[in-house]
């Protein structure tokens, strides 16, 4: 007969948990059992974790650092690597109290026919190691896990190895439900004992976790494992996952994407309901009286532009179609009556005296066979304003043109092409009268008379 005390192996998946292995091994080194293997399964981390475990190597049983498919790959590779007569695993991120093997050595003599030893108290503690609550779930049989709750405490659980070997396991492919599948296996071919007066674990939470990162994939893939073990839709275990997979879709996909699409789509109508309902009729924003409309209409007009910068006016009488493909920069405005018909973009600095057409298409018109009005209209050119430019009033300016910077356009022109910076255009179409810079230019008083 052998008396000698029962060999029991740990094994610790690892991969990028350099903050939290450490205190994973020593829990595992400072048990009061003393016949213990202890394998430990490393995915390559790039981490501090290698410089971790060179620190202990002299003491883990067993160091394999490979690449794998994962967390149970790397279990099931040191399942079939162990030689103790009970196999259990311990997270890289969770702990064992001392005595939790001892306690599991004196419940298996007591019980060796027994397949699956569990505890059913478990520690909750924090990304620091602040102890944050404790549960408590007892797995009465195979039934009531498959049927009532499939919560289960895995950590601090050990395994007979001969059982382990007969189910072949788990499922290697699983992420999230590895322990699931396993208990369910075991508890088809024997019976489960809770060992132990309190707690022999500690389950660490925090966001990093992948019950944290992954709940509704850890959901469809427990609900497919159940139906696979013989799960049925009315089972209290399906239903509950099934009513936590609703409350997710209504939180995530409809309530969030409903809020998202509201507060954009009201932000936007009732800036829109407010300038063209009200503001764009209050009085222009020239006299000490009336500077107050600037103020309002900026602040309604902002959100609806492309883009905004700081210091902009938008005056009296103004029309920009929904203003989504407007865009003005800083210290620049919009003058009384002006209509921007398409994609208009205004640099920075740029005045714009009252009653400016901007037009960026055209009908078509080249079919005499066809109405007009059925031909449609020509792609749009968008019109670009540099920066420092001054319209005149009751400018039109035409699909594509470009006006480079500090160009001048005087009052009454019809701009049908691009100009260079610094030119001063008028006519219809306008033309170039003058170069700013170049001598002999009109001074300011005798420009401002054309342009305003």
């Amino acid at each position: 007969m052998n008396t000698s005390p029962p060999l029991v192996t740990i094994i610790t998946p690892s991969f990028n948990q350099g903050q939290f292995i450490e205190a994973t091994i020593k829990s595992v080194l400072a048990q009061t059992y003393q016949n213990i293997e202890f394998i430990l399964i490393d995915a390559l981390s790039t981490d501090s974790t290698g410089e971790i475990i060179d620190r202990y190597r002299q003491s883990i049983s067993h160091v394999v650092q490979e690449s794998d498919k994962g967390q149970s790959d790397a279990i099931v590779k040191g399942f079939k690597m162990a030689k103790g007569e009970l196999v259990g695993w311990i997270n890289s991120d969770d702990i064992l109290y001392p005595d939790c093997v001892e306690q599991l050595v004196t419940s298996y003599e007591l019980n060796p026919e027994a397949v699956l030893f569990y505890n059913s108290k478990i520690d909750i503690v924090s990304g620091t190691g602040a102890h944050i609550k404790q549960l408590d779930f007892e797995i009465i049989d195979r039934e009531s896990l498959l049927r009532k709750s499939n919560t289960l405490i895995q950590p601090g659980s050990f395994y007979s190895r001969a059982a382990l070997e007969k189910i072949d396991y788990f499922d290697g492919k699983l992420r999230y439900s590895m322990d699931l599948d396993l208990w369910l296996r075991l508890l088809k071919i024997g019976r489960c004992v809770n060992f132990g007066n309190g707690p022999v674990a500690a389950y660490r939470e925090w966001e990093g976790t992948k019950t944290a990162t992954g709940a509704t994939k850890l959901l469809r893939e427990r609900r497919a494992l159940l139906i696979r073990h013989g799960g049925r839709v009315f089972d209290k275990t399906m239903l509950t996952i099934n009513i936590e997979l609703i409350k997710f879709f209504i939180k995530d996909k409809l309530i969030v994407s409903y809020l998202r699409k509201l507060l954009s789509f009201s932000l936007t109508n009732v800036c829109l309901a407010l300038f063209y309902g009200f503001f764009r009729y209050l009085p222009a924003s020239n006299s000490r009286y009336t500077k107050w409309t600037r103020v309002l209409r900026k602040i309604v007009c902002k959100p609806l532009f492309r883009s905004a910068g700081s210091n902009i006016n938008v005056e009296s009488g103004a029309f920009f179609g929904t203003g989504r493909k407007v865009s003005i920069g800083d210290n620049s405005g919009i003058g009384v009556n002006c209509k921007l018909l398409g994609d208009v973009s205004i640099g920075r600095n740029v005045m714009i005296g009252p009653d400016v057409l901007f037009i960026t298409t055209s009908h078509v018109h080249k079919n005499l066979n066809i109405p007009m009005v059925e031909q449609g209209f020509e792609a749009e050119r968008p019109i670009i304003l540099r920066d420092d430019i001054w319209i005149g009033a009751r400018t039109i300016i035409l699909p594509g043109v470009t006006l480079g910077k500090g160009c001048v356009a005087a009052a009454g022109s019809v701009v049908t092409k691009s100009f260079p910076d610094f030119s001063i255009v008028a006519g219809n179409p306008a033309r170039v009268i003058k170069i700013r810079g170049e001598s002999g230019m009109k001074n300011g008083g005798e420009i401002g008379a054309v342009c305003d």
